[in-house]
């Protein structure tokens, strides 16, 4: 749960977050992108994505970052927060890549990464036990077909396990794993 960077300039109070943020498993996809509105300091995005990195401290619950056309900011603005689990969700900052898992944050891969060669760089690069798969991306209309959402988890991993030189299951199970050490769940519990 938590105010993704769209509904910034509606969030006047962060009271519901921080009254039902126990119940949560994490926070997010909170973050900043200018497509919405102003991401600059002192701007609505981001004072909602610093309040909501300092309940994420107060918590350590995981985050999942928004970075689209803000990877920078977005990168500053985690470096003041001492986090749990962080997971770049569809990071798109090929050049930012190795500064991110450097400072141990997860970067997920979604559908795009089936016809998407910069994102297959960034897959290369990208130490396995750092990735998620996820099911959001923007996919051009018709460019798989139509097809789109959670239906495309597998078709994703194939496409990791292609990427990697490793097969489908121990692609899989790496993934699993991954999303259980991001989560802080135990893989037998």
């Amino acid at each position: 749960m938590g105010v993704h960077p769209s509904e910034a300039l509606k969030s006047t109070s962060l009271s519901w977050l921080e009254q039902d943020l126990r119940r949560a498993s994490g926070i997010g996809e909170i973050g900043l992108d200018p497509k919405y509105s102003d991401k600059g300091p002192g701007s609505a995005q981001m004072k909602t994505f610093l309040a909501q990195l300092d309940m994420a401290q107060a918590t350590r619950k995981p985050i999942q970052v928004h970075s689209r056309d803000a990877e920078r900011e977005c990168l500053d603005a985690l470096s003041g927060f001492p986090l749990g689990a962080v997971l770049m969700h569809w990071f798109q900052g090929e050049g930012l890549l190795q500064e991110a898992l450097g400072r141990g944050f997860f970067v997920s891969f979604g559908p795009s990464i089936l016809y998407s060669k910069k994102l297959q760089r960034m897959a290369v690069r990208t130490s396995k036990d750092q990735v998620l798969t996820e099911t959001d991306s923007p996919v051009p209309f018709g460019a798989l077909g139509g097809v789109h959402g959670p239906s495309l988890v597998p078709s994703v991993v194939f496409k990791l396990s292609e990427v990697w030189g490793l097969g489908f299951e121990e692609t899989r199970a790496t993934l699993a794993g991954n999303a259980m050490r991001f989560l802080g769940l135990s893989e037998k519990g």
